[in-house]
């Protein structure tokens, strides 16, 4: 089975991404990560010599060439932009929703460079991706809670063995 975890950016995609894969003793794929590697550039570097539209075009190169069975693929923020990355996502896909306040939050503790974010607000983002995230989707799980997010999905892809995930 793959897993695909989409969401805005400080959703936990990747900390729960971590989590679920090590429960369910998958590989876990970190998407924009995986983008680098290939590309030998950091994203923001993608960003700032090719713009977005060619980072696009990567991410959905990357995506393809996802194949194996048994992954967690945490997706970058934006894999919802391109709405063939739908199609290619074959496999259980999980929206970790946050309220705006939180996301906001987690992102200023973060070290982390967000290149959409120095042209725009993320409330201007999120309003941008809600109605493309509700419909890539199948399920939405709350990430308000590690340990409850990573429960609800582990309970989704049938794993319910009782004992609370604690990290």
């Amino acid at each position: 089975m793959r897993i695909y975890l989409i969401g805005m950016p400080g959703a936990g995609k990747s900390t729960i991404g971590r989590l679920l894969a090590s429960k369910l003793n998958y590989e876990f794929i970190d998407l924009d990560n995986y983008i680098e590697q290939q590309a030998m550039l950091f994203v923001d570097e993608i960003f700032n010599l090719y713009g977005e539209e060619y980072f696009r075009a990567l991410e959905s190169n990357c995506l393809k060439e996802l194949t194996s069975d048994n992954i967690v693929v945490a997706c970058g923020g934006g894999i919802v932009k391109n709405p063939q990355n739908k199609e290619l996502m074959a496999g259980l896909c999980i929206r970790l929703s946050v309220p705006l306040e939180i996301l906001e939050e987690r992102i200023a503790n973060q070290n982390v460079v967000r290149p959409l974010l120095a042209t725009k607000t993320l409330k201007d983002i999120y309003l941008e991706r809600k109605d493309l995230y509700e419909g890539f989707t199948e399920y939405c799980v709350e990430n308000i809670d590690s340990n409850q997010a990573l429960a609800e999905i582990m309970r989704l892809v049938g794993v319910n063995n009782g004992k609370s995930f604690n990290y």
